[in-house]
């Protein structure tokens, strides 16, 4: 995290000592490690990105309320195990297209946005707390 920090502000270049950038390091854990691990895992760094660097802005045109949400999930989570896998992701998101309307190319874009979420997942597994991040407007995280 200090090394991630220590690029950024460099990359601003906003000058920082030793001290200033632990403390920046430990604000930046109590704020965004919602779990406590002392590490940002993927769906807690994706809180923190600047909007333009954030990928999760491919997926913009689909937002949920938390409620649709677990609907949707339980749905499409067929065999009840607590995540989707990529076969189930495959329905899901040609669906979510479809009810947002949003003109997606089957063979190239839903690849791509597959792609991308599953870039969060935990060796092929898209638990509910990851996705939730990218498809709900009001989610809690």
């Amino acid at each position: 995290m200090q090394g991630f920090l220590s690029d950024l502000l460099k990359k601003a270049n906003r000058n920082y000592d030793d001290k200033k950038l632990n403390e920046y390091t430990q604000t930046i854990l109590r704020m965004f490690d919602l779990n406590g691990d002392g590490k940002l895992g993927l769906s807690e760094m994706a809180r923190l990105l600047p909007v333009q660097e954030n990928f999760l802005l491919k997926f913009e045109g689909i937002r949920l309320k938390v409620k649709e949400f677990d609907s949707l999930f339980t749905f499409y989570d067929k065999d009840g195990n607590g995540y989707i896998d990529e076969q189930e992701l495959d329905g899901l998101l040609k669906d979510l297209c479809d009810k947002n309307k949003m003109d997606v190319d089957p063979s190239k874009g839903l690849v791509d946005y597959k792609r991308s979420i599953m870039a969060l997942s935990d060796g092929g597994k898209l638990y509910r707390t990851e996705l939730e991040i990218l498809l709900c407007q009001d989610s809690p995280l």
